[in-house]
């Protein structure tokens, strides 16, 4: 092969394997379909009855005291009942990926932070608090399994190794949401 072809071609590779690389930090890329699931919405979409929230349907008329009957310390890892439930429109899946991702950085109040606060605060979230590792596992060893029909297709694909890698390229790619 000629020395230029063969520069070409490397040149080539190294720009397509870059812009695999770039790719990997967009939340568009892996981590969009991932906050779509099941496991996910079936939270954030509670008090949004256009998306056929829960709240509208299985836990219509409840109020919060009544949920520390399925919601116990044992179940959910946290002390009190009211303290599993995700914040209302913090995202909902009627969101394209760039309003997910805009929604989940000012969930976090991320424009009022410095990128090295907000990826610390992002980290914590995404890997340490159990309802988003719930909805990634079905289950936390702080948590054990809430009661309902949850399925396999209802959580987050890849797994625990899968969801650490990618949200760790989206952080340290600056949080782009494109």
């Amino acid at each position: 092969m000629k020395p230029g072809i063969l520069f070409l071609a490397a040149l080539s590779l190294g720009s397509v394997l870059a812009l695999a690389e770039t790719d990997r930090t967009k939340f568009s890329t892996h981590l969009f379909k991932k906050f779509q699931v099941r496991g996910c919405t079936v939270c954030h979409d509670f008090h949004v009855e256009k998306l056929g929230g829960v709240g509208f349907k299985s836990h219509q008329g409840r109020g919060p005291a009544s949920c520390a009957l399925c919601h116990k310390t044992e179940v959910t890892g946290f002390q009190f009942a009211d303290d599993w439930f995700a914040r209302p429109d913090l995202y909902t899946s009627g969101m394209d990926a760039r309003q997910t991702c805009e929604a989940t950085k000012a969930g976090l109040n991320g424009k009022f932070k410095s990128p090295k606060l907000l990826a610390r605060d992002m980290e914590r979230h995404l890997f340490e608090d159990p309802r988003v590792l719930w909805g990634i596992a079905g289950a936390t060893p702080e948590s054990g399994r809430l009661p309902s029909d949850k399925k396999e297709t209802d959580l987050v694909s890849g797994g625990m190794d899968e969801w650490k890698a990618q949200v760790q390229a989206w952080i340290d790619g600056g949080m782009k949401c494109d």
